[in-house]
């Protein structure tokens, strides 16, 4: 009987590398089986799934070799929306995926309602592309893939952009289709939403080998070695649920969260030492574009040493916060000081020279066609001596993981080398501020470990951090302030422990799993105190 999807003895290689991305996969997927890609990044996760969906070598050139099994009808969602999307509204968009079918026109409008029902998307069809948040965008995407009628469905890290409530929207949505016969295969590196109702786990060792397979269970408790030792991120819940954990005092999650708090704790209300003079000072800063306010009234310093992280849903400003601050937007209502001048004095060259930036988007800032140069870029600007710039370049690289593919283009990378890349171009230099967007995206748990801990010992060394991420267990890990960004305004600015221990909403987020299972217990407390006096009263 033939496989619905499979491939046999499959390889890889890109035409810019001497190594093989994917070595001898041999891979058989049943129609409707829902299967979970696992691996270190840059392994060839999504290699793979561009060479089963036909992406490879279709459009894009590598060698291949082995054998290869796929229906007919197949849809593919990446991590980035707008890179797949051709139109300017919603209900276009969904139309040109029917066009592709040939669908007749007088069907389409029934059809494309139906899309946008399974999809989650309740807007009118001559909605803007524009206009639309994060989530929305990917439940558009999802939209025209189900318009296609696919029964084979790839994901690449589909929620990689999200907020972390935008995250569990999109995968409470794909779960509706966890019975269905649709096949789906998923990229994935955060587990916590995903990993429960997939069938079975493949597992990638970090040289492109699939080194197993099995149940999530299964693969968990087999491999969990090999999984630790290749830096791949583990579900921090499964098997267990938040529930059962509660409702046993002798968890070993309960204690170890406890202790978890309480260290939180004492890091959050120990005071850092600060300069008189702040790094940064922000002071009434408004944008807007046209008629829409994009940031209103925001006031706040930075220090030497201090690292602030700065929190919110998607489209709340925090980009453009971070753009301002290097100089990249522009702005007309208030002001900002870095180092006593306003920034509107400094020369762009002067202010660079003491401020690094890393782009959301790593391609962004890419001037070069090679890894080792695009490194080493700024040194030879600089004037550099050779040889101590080489020997800088090669640690970067070293420290990065990014050495063996020294001799590859930027662009070729996975996500996850690409951000990496990004700050390890930062990181040449000495300067007093790093401004970094989302710079632990895609990573996998070995080299965000090691990410942050670079940026950790800089902080040490005096130089001030501001970062914006989804991840709240980052924040509440490195992080000294976190500034809470809502509809362009600032909601809160204070320690961690302060603001995820608050009762203040938190629109988009999710407190990390110590501060939820707090709440839960104290909730149940008072629920239980509650009972007990009713019951008195009877």
């Amino acid at each position: 009987m033939t496989p619905h999807l499979a491939c046999k003895d499959v390889s890889v290689r890109f035409f810019d590398s001497r190594f093989f991305t994917l070595k001898d996969v041999t891979l058989s997927i049943e129609k409707g089986e829902k299967v979970l890609f696992l691996g270190p990044s840059g392994c060839g996760k999504s290699t793979l799934l561009a060479a089963l969906a036909g992406l490879i070598p279709g459009s894009i050139e590598a060698e291949i070799t082995g054998e290869i099994v796929r229906p007919d009808r197949i849809g593919i969602m990446f991590q980035d929306p707008d890179a797949q999307f051709c139109m300017l509204t919603v209900g276009d968009e969904i139309a040109f995926s029917l066009e592709n079918r040939c669908v007749p026109r007088n069907q389409m409008d029934s059809l494309i309602e139906k899309a946008m029902a399974q999809a989650g998307l309740s807007l009118p069809k001559d909605t803007p592309i524009a206009t639309l948040s994060g989530g929305m965008k990917q439940r558009l995407a999802l939209a025209c893939l189900l318009a296609l009628d696919a029964d084979t469905l790839f994901f690449d890290e589909p929620t990689a952009q999200l907020d972390p409530q935008g995250r569990q929207e999109i995968f409470e949505l794909l779960r509706s289709f966890s019975d269905s016969d649709v096949t789906m295969v998923f990229v994935e590196h955060v587990l916590d939403e995903l990993i429960d109702w997939m069938d079975r786990v493949v597992l990638f060792d970090a040289g492109g080998r699939l080194i197993g397979e099995g149940t999530p269970e299964d693969v968990l408790s087999l491999y969990g070695k090999e999984m630790e030792e290749a830096g791949i991120w583990k579900p921090r819940l499964f098997p267990h649920t938040m529930e059962e954990i509660c409702a046993d005092p002798s968890h070993p999650l309960q204690t170890e969260w406890s202790s978890q708090l309480q260290r939180s704790k004492a890091k959050h209300t120990t005071s850092s030492l600060r300069t008189n003079e702040p790094v940064y000072t922000v002071h009434d800063l408004s944008i807007s574009y046209g008629k829409k306010q994009v940031l209103t009234s925001i006031n706040f310093s930075l220090h030497a040493g201090e690292w602030v992280a700065i929190v919110g849903k998607n489209g709340a400003g925090k980009s453009t916060l971070l753009k301002v601050l290097v100089g990249l937007e522009k702005w007309k209502q208030g002001d900002i000081l870095f180092a006593g001048r306003s920034l509107k004095k400094w020369p762009t060259k002067a202010l660079f020279e003491q401020v690094g930036f890393v782009f959301q988007n790593p391609e962004l800032q890419f001037v070069t066609d090679r890894v080792y140069d695009e490194v080493a870029f700024g040194g030879k600007v600089r004037g550099w001596n050779e040889t101590a710039l080489h020997e800088k370049t090669i640690r970067l690289l070293q420290e990065f993981a990014l050495e063996p593919f020294s001799e590859k283009h930027p662009f070729t990378l996975s996500q996850g080398q690409k951000r990496r890349l990004s700050v390890a171009t930062m990181l040449l230099f000495d300067q007093k501020v790093l401004l970094l967007d989302e710079p632990t995206f895609g990573q996998d748990a070995g080299t965000c470990a090691q990410l942050l801990s670079r940026l950790q010992q800089r902080k040490e060394q005096g130089t001030s951090i501001i970062m914006v991420t989804h991840d709240m267990d980052l924040v509440d890990q490195y992080a000294d302030r976190v500034l809470l960004l809502d509809n362009g305004t600032i909601q809160f600015d204070g320690t961690p422990y302060e603001l995820f221990s608050s009762q203040l909403p938190l629109p988009g987020l999710i407190r990390p799993l110590p501060y939820e299972w707090e709440r839960r217990i104290k909730d149940d407390a008072r629920f239980g105190l509650v009972s007990y006096a009713r019951e008195s009263i009877r």
